[in-house]
């Protein structure tokens, strides 16, 4: 009869919720905090450092929702037909994600998806090949694509 899984400890489970929610709270104060630096009668410095920091604030808010709706973005990147949907399609139990023997089945990010069990939801990111034709345009948006992820498959 093969071993069940062990249950995680209950005290290991309590401090990892006490570790998410510190960082669900350092995340809201610096949201916070940065967020009225905007806010009209503001100083001119203020308003500067504002500007600066609105990029890095963008990142804070988009993980602390990521983290309020237990969300994990993976990416799979390669080159072209080398089957990037095909695992994706494997991970989700069906073919959702179009495969084919042509080259450039997929010209665009697409996101599905997939709750493999528990509070978790992830997120498949499946991207174009990175060698297709429009280089630099493939390229910008692999770049946008792997800021978003958590993982790069």
């Amino acid at each position: 009869m093969p071993n069940a899984p062990c249950p995680m400890p209950i005290a290991l489970r309590n401090l990892q919720q006490t570790h998410l929610n510190r960082a669900r709270a350092s995340l809201s104060v610096a949201v916070s905090w940065y967020g009225n630096l905007r806010k009209p009668g503001q100083s001119q410095s203020n308003l500067q450092l504002a500007g600066l920091v609105k990029p890095e604030l963008e990142v804070l808010t988009a993980t602390l929702n990521k983290l309020d709706y237990n969300v994990i973005r993976i990416a799979a990147f390669g080159l072209v037909s080398r089957g990037k949907s095909a695992v994706l399609n494997a991970l989700l139990g069906q073919k959702i994600l179009q495969t084919g023997p042509l080259h450039g089945v997929t010209q665009y990010p697409r996101s599905v998806s997939w709750n493999p069990g528990g509070k978790v939801q992830v997120e498949l990111i499946d991207t174009p090949g990175l060698d297709e034709i429009a280089g630099e345009i493939r390229g910008q948006m692999a770049r946008e694509v792997a800021q978003q992820a958590d993982l790069i498959l």
